[in-house]
């Protein structure tokens, strides 16, 4: 945000409304190893402390690998099923189930190890819980097996011990649990609970896969496209995705609209598309920014923009953030549906309410919203619209950034009064409290002008501009290096006015 008299015009090649989260290249392999074994609630199990998984994050452009959890577990009946939090049990209900266990009733045993493992019906005991577990695992209880695998492995109510916690989760793959089996995969392929073994993942994977256990599909997927543990293949990764999506899986189906997106993959934007559409509409909201980015920056010209539009409105108004941040960027520039700067606007504020942002992704969010004041497309009544919901959400949030655009509003009105300066001031003060960059900019430009009833004051001015300068603002490395030269506010010192000069032009660049 810098002083209106210095901004460019703005047309559409300058919104940046396709920007939103994009991640380079360069980064795949370093992220998807920096989040092995880090866990994530993707199925409800009790190992989710300790077991790592897969996800694809397109960088629209290539795809990038991330690790995100899958937790498996089965049940006594099916051997299949996940483990879930018991239901709360009667007295009754309790006293049969222990008197069975006491009688040898391997169900009634599991129950028990259940209750006392969440705490359903009795006070939590993790050794109680250990002791009747221990007891149905015994009797070939494969969800008594997964349940002391994660008991072993995270030390709950018995020192940890993941030879024992691996021993227990083998025994429940080799009597036939897809989970158990997809569970062990995930183990050697991280390195967590197991020796890193990719050979032995793979071997697992299939295992689980074969059994029509699709997280385990994804994940072979996966290490046939990297070439983890086999020869890489990337057809056969394919291949993998779509079984897994023909089960229903809402990620299969996005990696496989990543998979078309690739250019050694035939890049048929249409197919990607297609298969993003229907991964958000299964329920995965990954998927939305792919078709919003391809979309924005034109990459597939054969595309139906208007039927898109159509679609990501109707993600819009059931309150999804990322479908209003793309159909904000429809609206501006008039892609797919008739332009409207000002239903522009409603749809990116929308978005920032729903989406809760914090930190740069915020900013970038305000940052749009700001480019669109400027751009001349809204009408006064839309910006003055803008301005009182930037100030309503500023004082409610305390966001420092949004203060701080604020702040460049008043002071750069055409035609700005001494009660506009008077206002900017104060929001740039605000924002400047808060360690904002922008806010102290705003300070030391207001000073470096004596605007409306601030009275010059050179000194303050360089201070102010020095300490957003040291923040990272380009402008202010600037107007610190004119001080510098001329010694306005500041004694003169040519190789300082050289080295913020340097400083400037760096960051410019980058």
């Amino acid at each position: 945000m810098r002083p209106l008299h210095r901004l460019v015009v703005f047309d559409d090649a300058k919104y940046v409304f396709y920007w939103k989260k994009e991640h380079t290249p360069a980064a795949l392999q370093e992220e998807r190893q920096s989040n092995r074994g880090k866990g994530h609630a993707s199925r409800n199990c009790p190992a989710i402390r300790r077991i790592g998984a897969l996800v694809i994050i397109l960088n629209f452009t290539a795809m990038k690998f991330v690790l995100f959890v899958f937790c498996f577990v089965l049940s006594f009946l099916s051997g299949y099923s996940q483990v879930s939090k018991p239901t709360q049990p009667t007295a009754k209900e309790l006293a049969t189930a222990k008197s069975l266990a006491t009688k040898g009733d391997v169900p009634a045993m599991l129950n028990m190890g259940q209750y006392y493992y969440y705490g359903t019906g009795v006070v939590k005991n993790y050794v109680t819980a250990r002791q009747w577990l221990t007891k149905a695992a015994t009797k070939n209880n494969v969800t008594a097996m997964l349940l002391l695998g994660d008991m072993y492995g995270e030390g709950l109510g018995i020192k940890r011990d993941t030879v024992k916690a691996l021993e227990w989760i083998k025994k429940a793959a080799e009597k036939g649990s897809a989970d158990a089996a997809y569970q062990l995969g995930e183990m050697y392929e991280t390195g967590e609970g197991a020796p890193e073994n990719l050979q032995e993942a793979v071997k697992w994977y299939k295992v689980a896969a074969e059994k029509g256990d699709a997280d385990a599909m994804i994940a072979l997927g996966f290490c046939y496209m990297e070439g983890d543990g086999v020869p890489e293949d990337r057809m056969a990764g394919y291949d993998w995705f779509l079984k897994a999506a023909a089960k229903g899986e809402p990620t299969a189906m996005r990696y496989i609209g990543d998979y078309f997106s690739q250019s050694d993959m035939g890049n048929d934007c249409l197919q990607a598309i297609d298969w993003y559409m229907k991964a958000a509409d299964a329920g995965d909201s990954l998927s939305v920014k792919p078709v919003g980015v391809t979309i924005t920056k034109d990459e597939c010209p054969t595309a139906d923009k208007a039927a898109i539009a159509a679609w990501m409105k109707k993600l819009a108004d059931n309150n999804n953030p990322d479908a209003c941040f793309y159909m904000g960027g429809f609206y501006v520039m008039g892609i797919g549906v008739k332009r409207s700067a000002a239903k522009g606007m409603e749809m990116l504020i929308k978005e920032m309410e729903l989406a809760k942002n914090s930190g740069a992704e915020r900013n970038f969010s305000t940052n749009n919203l700001f480019t669109l004041y400027n751009s001349g497309k809204l009408t006064e009544e839309h910006q003055q619209r803008l301005l009182t919901w930037f100030e309503q959400t500023a004082g409610r949030t305390n966001d420092d950034e949004m203060m701080s655009v604020i702040a460049n509003i008043y002071i750069n009105k055409e035609a700005a009064t001494t009660a506009d300066y008077k206002t900017g001031f104060e929001w740039a003060t605000k924002s400047a409290e808060r360690g904002n960059p922008g806010g102290c900019f705003w300070l030391g430009f207001v000073y470096s002008k004596g605007l409306g009833a601030i009275k010059k004051d050179d000194v303050k001015a360089f201070a102010w501009l020095l300490k957003s300068a040291q923040k990272g603002d380009t402008d202010a490395m600037r107007m610190v290096s004119t001080c510098y030269e001329s010694g306005t506010g500041i004694e003169k010192n040519r190789a300082k006015a050289n080295e913020w000069k340097v400083k400037a032009d760096a960051a410019t660049e980058e």
